[in-house]
């Protein structure tokens, strides 16, 4: 049971990945092809904060929800003039520059080494053991998909969903319409980034050890 918990765990994960990347790909028309480095973000954010400062899996969730957003505007500002090629090229170059930092960061991300005994998300203080934690985590999951769901359709149906199926499909008619192309783009970078980091947390809560292998391309 253990096994399948795991698999249907990191499969949950990959959904909320996919959904987030749905944002800056599918919907904004935004060829990003450094994703997983936002999804390393959210992983490291827990390993980090928690081995230094305690903090709890709760408590990161939200904290690397923000973590995210942050870096994926730090993303979208210098790609905003890129379209197509360019920015595939740039966006990749961008995933890798994350990995290669906590490659050689040895002081600050353990390097290569990783980070290992990442605890498990605990239920008002009470930590369970192997089975029932892959257990609990799984159901976690299953509730941020749920959410992961229901806010991308609500964003795709909003004035900004629209806003960024618009740039997609033409940017200059979207610009003679009066939307901010800038301000649009780089939210979608950041909503993006939002869930990938959040998928991230869940990972390192999941695996209790990362290193950057864990988030090559």
């Amino acid at each position: 049971p253990l096994y399948h918990t795991n698999i249907m765990i990191t499969a949950l994960v990959y959904v909320m990945l996919g959904l987030g990347l749905n944002i800056v790909v599918g919907l904004a028309g935004l060829l990003d092809l450094g994703y997983v480095a936002f999804y390393a973000v959210g992983a490291y954010a827990y390993a980090l904060l928690n081995q230094h400062f305690g903090i709890s899996f709760w408590i990161v969730l939200p904290l690397s929800a923000i973590l995210g957003a942050m870096f994926g505007t730090a993303l979208g500002y210098p790609v905003l003039r890129l379209k197509g090629d360019y920015l595939a090229i740039v966006t990749l170059g961008f995933g890798e520059i994350i990995r290669i930092i906590l490659e050689n960061w040895d002081s600050f991300s353990n390097g290569p080494r990783g980070i290992a005994n990442i605890p498990a998300p605990s239920f008002f203080g009470h930590h369970f053991d192997q089975i029932n934690s892959a257990r609990y985590v799984y159901f976690i999951v299953i509730a941020l998909v749920i959410m992961t769901i229901f806010f991308v359709n609500r964003l795709e149906n909003s004035r900004i969903g629209r806003a960024w199926i618009a740039l997609r499909d033409d940017e200059i008619a979207c610009q003679a319409m009066g939307i901010d192309k800038v301000k649009t783009k780089l939210n979608a970078f950041a909503l993006g980034a939002t869930w990938a980091a959040l998928g991230g947390v869940v990972f390192a809560a999941k695996t209790s050890y990362i290193n950057p292998m864990s988030f090559t391309i």
